[in-house]
């Protein structure tokens, strides 16, 4: 029987035929690690549905969807301002993740990150900041005038 090589963590380890303590160890940490990432991605993905569920839930054509908007919309700018500018969606990724937080990961990294997906050009800070601010307002208005008219 030759041994077999399998990576735990960042140095490789050398068993025989993957039936040592070693290599189930290895199955396991795996299994967490892509349970881990499927976590975060389903909470990047509903991060993004919320991102453009802000962006055009005054047009939808749905009264419920405009009430939503309008209280949606305001919650989201106060709790950027009261959990130290960054969003608790990112935050529970980063925790899943087991990543430490990153200063970058503020008000606006994951439009920044959007866009940067998108187009290819990463837009600055303060630059999407204030056109999430004027867009997030200017929306939220359009929903309350609908259901203002209705």
């Amino acid at each position: 029987m030759r041994p077999l090589q399998i990576w735990v963590g960042d140095c490789p380890t050398w068993v025989w035929l993957c039936a040592s303590f070693v290599c189930i160890s290895a199955d396991i940490f795996l299994g967490e690690m892509m349970w881990r990432w499927w976590v975060a991605k389903c909470i990047r993905f509903t991060h993004l549905l919320i991102m453009i569920f802000i962006m055009i839930g005054w047009a939808l054509p749905w009264l419920v969807a405009w009430w939503v908007h309008v209280i949606l919309t305001p919650l989201t700018r106060l709790h950027w301002r009261f959990n130290q500018r960054s969003c608790i969606f990112t935050t529970w990724e980063n925790r899943v993740l087991q990543n430490e937080h990153i200063e970058d990961h503020e008000e606006g990294w994951f439009v920044k990150e959007m866009v940067a997906a998108i187009t290819g050009w990463r837009p600055p800070t303060l630059l999407t900041r204030r056109v999430m601010a004027i867009w997030m307002w200017i929306a939220t208005f359009v929903s309350a005038c609908r259901i203002a008219v209705i």
